[in-house]
């Protein structure tokens, strides 16, 4: 009776190997997905986030340039705001903007923006700008933020 059991196709046991052949790679491709998804999701927008810190360009500029150990502890990965007088802007295709505030002929502070805008500055135009601070360039002599905002200046 034993025997006939094994063979059998019908049996409680084959069906419950049939569901693990069917189950398993169905939870493998759903944890695919999952984990594309995340891999592919585009950074949460800095417009609600408030500033850690608020601060005049030439101020930060002047803060790495004297102690870059310390201003790293300060502002690096730190969302802050930033407000000073635009230098240039600049567009490198649709997608990737550029705005930098003002050295005064020691460096500069890089914004790239989030997003298109509209309207870029002009050289000479009075700023503020929201984003994460990203370190300094001794290279350049000067300060970059990422994923930055242009925000209406108080």
């Amino acid at each position: 009776m034993r025997l006939q059991n094994k063979l059998n196709p019908h049996s409680p046991s084959m069906a419950l190997k049939k569901s693990y052949w069917i189950g398993i790679p169905l939870l493998i491709a759903g944890l695919g997905w999952y984990g594309f998804q995340q891999w592919n999701k585009a950074p949460e927008s800095l417009v609600n986030t408030p500033p850690s810190q608020t601060l005049e360009a030439q101020q930060l500029l002047n803060n790495f340039q004297k102690n870059a150990e310390q201003s790293n502890q300060l502002y690096l990965n730190q969302v802050i705001q930033i407000s000073g007088t635009c230098i240039r802007s600049e567009s490198q295709g649709d997608s990737v903007h550029f705005v930098y505030l003002g050295g005064q002929g020691n460096g500069d502070v890089l914004c790239q923006l989030e997003s298109k805008q509209d309207l870029l500055p002009q050289k000479g135009d009075a700023i503020q700008c929201k984003g994460i601070c990203t370190g300094y360039d001794d290279l350049t002599g000067g300060v970059s933020m990422n994923r930055c905002i242009l925000t209406p200046k108080n």
